[in-house]
């Protein structure tokens, strides 16, 4: 029993990793990653978020040098995100993360449902 089990989860396995989507997720990433512009933007939005999170130790988020560097943030992290090819992996991110939502839907409604029972 535990080896037929075994298999079947391998086979799911196999199944998920070569999901068109899947493999077009771990594509785009590795563009991303290997992306000098998309490298230079998540620095710069990794470098706005931790001056942000720095000025907070100091003032309080109604400041104005908070507002400031909120608003510095909200920049890098817009320039990032309309990247062409950091669009696209998040638009193929979503894909996966819906079908993984599904797959746990149908592998675990039993248990979902037995654990919290709806009134």
């Amino acid at each position: 029993m535990n080896e037929e089990l075994y298999l079947k989860v391998n086979n799911l396995k196999a199944l998920i990793e070569n999901h068109p989507s899947v493999i077009r997720l771990k594509e785009l990433e590795k563009k991303m990653n290997e992306n000098e512009e998309v490298m230079a933007l998540a620095y710069r939005k990794d470098v706005a978020s931790s001056i942000y999170s720095d000025t907070l130790n100091h003032f309080s988020e109604d400041s104005e040098q908070a507002k400031e560097k909120m608003k510095q943030l909200h920049e890098a992290k817009l320039a990032l995100d309309n990247h062409p090819l950091v669009k696209e992996y998040l638009s193929c991110y979503k894909e996966v993360r819906e079908l993984y939502s599904e797959l746990n839907n149908i592998l675990f409604a039993n248990f979902n449902s037995k654990l919290c029972p709806k009134e």
